[in-house]
């Protein structure tokens, strides 16, 4: 069966060799950046490995998108523009940015950069985005803190591309502040940053929050991770543009796999929905052996009732 609507599906890549595999694996585009101007990337791409990745994509008839979503403060601006101008000379498909300042360099510099919208938790209607659809948004990140149905619906009233996260860790918590090494400083001991952590909520032994930092602050992540191969169908059947697999803290290996299963079961329902239907719980099965033993899966927020 052949259909006019094609979903990307979209991973992120630490460094080179997991953009390259993750694309190879059957990823649509991969996510890169620079920490200087990205937050909460898998990896510090330079602009010459951001340039190789760009012309390995593009002979595969694919996509990179530059992640420059990082919270600007005043001296940020002064180094921002050069990276725009560089990025977007080695013709990269998009960047991601939740900052309004990005929409005015653009202006400035006479930039035409694609625009993906990804202002976090902040993505949660469809006037917001018809806002930004009128100053140049290309693609939406919606927040992670919708419900599915909610993430159709803005699908719905929105002519642009919208993205959504499919698989991985999401983030819950970011203070531009080094409290982890402040904490280490604070009872006089070393701080390696090499190091996992993870930190658990008082009288809930089974939390296990991932929390690193990095030159944007301080991050806690999920406790367990987004796993929607079960609902692919409720996903498709809505039309949504983009499937994301967050691959942070995770091994090349590990993304490399679930690319591989998302990308089949994608293909197989588009093919016929009735395949997918049986199939389904052999990509499920599939996940699980791959999956760390202290990572839990879930439904994230799709399916729960909301409560802000």
């Amino acid at each position: 069966m052949t259909t006019e609507y094609q979903p990307e599906l979209q991973a992120t890549a630490k460094d080179l060799d997991e953009a390259k595999r993750v694309l190879a694996a059957g990823a649509d585009a991969v996510f890169v950046g620079n920490q200087q101007f990205g937050n909460r990337i898998a990896g510090d791409f330079s602009i010459a490995m951001i340039e190789e990745i760009t012309q390995f994509a593009h002979e595969l008839d694919k996509k990179v998108y530059v992640m420059v979503n990082a919270i600007y403060h005043n001296e940020h601006l002064q180094t921002l523009p050069d990276y725009l101008i560089a990025i977007n000379d080695m013709q990269v498909d998009g960047i991601v940015a939740g900052d309004q300042s990005i929409y005015q360099l653009l202006q400035d510099l006479d930039v035409s950069l694609p625009l993906i919208w990804n202002p976090a938790t902040l993505s949660t209607n469809y006037q917001t985005l018809r806002f930004w659809s009128a100053r140049g948004l290309r693609r939406a990140a919606l927040s992670n803190e919708l419900r599915l149905d909610a993430s159709i619906e803005i699908k719905q009233h929105l002519d642009r591309a919208v993205d959504i996260q499919v698989h991985g860790m999401t983030c819950i918590f970011q203070s531009k502040r080094k409290l982890v090494k402040n904490y280490y400083d604070h009872i006089d001991r070393p701080y390696d940053p090499e190091i996992e952590r993870y930190i658990r909520e008082d009288k809930k032994s089974e939390t296990h929050y991932p929390i690193f930092e990095d030159s944007n602050g301080t991050h806690i992540m999920s406790t367990e991770d987004l796993m929607m191969i079960d609902y692919l169908d409720e996903i498709l059947a809505g039309k949504i543009d983009g499937l994301k697999i967050e691959g942070l803290l995770k091994s090349t290996d590990y993304n490399e796999q679930i690319v591989k299963i998302y990308r089949e079961a994608i293909d197989a329902y588009l093919d016929d929905p009735a395949v997918y239907q049986m199939k389904k719980a052999g990509y499920r099965q599939a996940i699980y052996q791959i999956q760390p033993d202290a990572r839990k899966l879930n439904t994230g927020f799709y399916f729960k009732e909301q409560i802000y």
